[in-house]
């Protein structure tokens, strides 16, 4: 059986009255809400905790916030940390300072220094944040010594490389002098001529796994040519140009390809930039010299390979796959440039002017190898 519901007058005068009850609320609840305003808008720009509506009251001498910060550097933790004193100071420290101070620990590749300078010793742990002059494996653990009594001393903690590949964070109780050193899997070698610094561990094979193949075949392919025109924005001439670039001769065939998942690869690069497009496979064998990767990939003149730099490569990249050809009577290169070497070409993965990484198409994992001495022209 169906109900149905007559409204009379005294239940209209009674839904009058919820009304309005409803809207001397809701006006209460609003200059309320006003009151509170200028305590939120008070809040510590540089906290690093900020209280949530349903979160209880922290006090700011509680909240993680950031305490010093210079050059590359940066202290956090509560401002009770500092007993009510003034910010400590923080500077850089290079490599010749550090060692002048007291010998620097022998297999260790030095990376970073940092001076913060304060009187007193800190009410609770704070983190000490390095941004580094290289990117490194997200998640690398790295040794970090403190200048005590004529000597550098190991602390127990390790600075961890964080999630941005490019900082790594220590917890450190006193002020002081700190080194920041790179572990065991890089080392100090002398390679053609080069002092270099040199990752050793074991580096990602460059795998390509269920690519969509656009076109595959012969230098001169219609279908190949057609497809690279497609992936590059090229006209016929620019294409052709590039695809001299591949050695079809042997049978490897080139391929126009999309990645169907991310993928590992190196990029060998010298002067001021890592930007490029160019790619070479890893496979899995310990990183070539400078030497051997400019005659495996066919460097130009202006290219001598010291630099070596991990990328992974995004699914839907495109990219141009083959065996690199003989450059050597090509202009700007050498008699060096034999090739040989797997190589990659991805067009869409960084662009110009200014040059710059495409981070929707690849992102630098980390840096490999590196002259010795370039490492002090960082500009934080």
């Amino acid at each position: 059986m169906d109900h149905a519901f007559a409204i009379t007058p005294r239940t209209a005068r009674a839904q009058m009255m919820l009304v309005s009850v409803s809207a001397l609320a809701l006006l209460l609840t609003l200059l309320l809400a006003l009151a509170a305003a200028p305590a939120a808008w008070a809040a510590p720009l540089r906290s690093l905790a900020p209280a949530t509506a349903a979160a209880p009251a922290v006090s700011a001498a509680r909240q993680q916030v950031v305490l010093a910060e210079d050059e590359g550097l940066m202290l956090v933790g509560k401002l009770s940390a500092l007993r009510g004193k003034a910010a400590p100071e923080l500077d850089s420290l290079d490599e010749a300072a550090a060692d002048a101070a007291a010998p620097l620990p022998d297999g260790n590749v030095f990376f970073r220094g940092a001076a913060c300078r304060w009187s007193w010793k800190f009410r609770s742990a704070v983190t000490l944040t390095f941004t580094l002059p290289k990117a490194l494996f997200s998640g690398a653990e790295l040794p970090v010594y403190r200048y005590a009594d004529h000597a550098w001393r190991r602390l127990q903690s390790r600075a961890v490389v964080g999630m941005v590949n490019s900082t790594a964070s220590t917890t450190i109780t006193r002020p002081g002098t700190y080194a920041l050193l790179l572990n065991r899997d890089w080392r100090v070698v002398s390679q053609d001529g080069y002092t270099l610094v040199l990752y050793t561990g074991a580096i990602p094979r460059t795998v390509l796994r269920d690519p969509q193949v656009t076109a595959s075949g012969a230098t001169d392919d219609p279908a190949v040519i057609a497809a690279v025109m497609a992936a590059t924005g090229y006209d016929e001439a620019k294409t052709r140009s590039t695809l001299r670039s591949y050695d079809s001769s042997t049978g490897a065939p080139v391929q126009v390809i999309t990645l169907k998942y991310d993928a590992a690869m190196v990029r060998n690069w010298s002067g001021t930039s890592t930007v490029g497009r160019w790619f070479a496979a890893a496979d899995g064998a310990p990183l070539p010299s400078p030497e051997a990767t400019r005659r495996n990939s066919a460097l130009p003149a202006d290219n001598t390979g010291v630099n070596a730099t991990l990328h992974l490569v995004k699914p839907n990249a495109a990219l141009i796959t083959g065996i690199c050809a003989d450059m050597t009577d090509q202009p700007g290169y050498g008699p060096w440039a034999t090739g040989g070497g797997p190589q990659l070409f991805g067009p869409k993965v960084s662009t110009y002017p200014p040059p710059a990484y495409d981070p929707a198409v690849t992102t630098i994992l980390c840096e490999l190898r590196w002259e010795k001495a370039a490492l002090d022209d960082i500009d934080w």
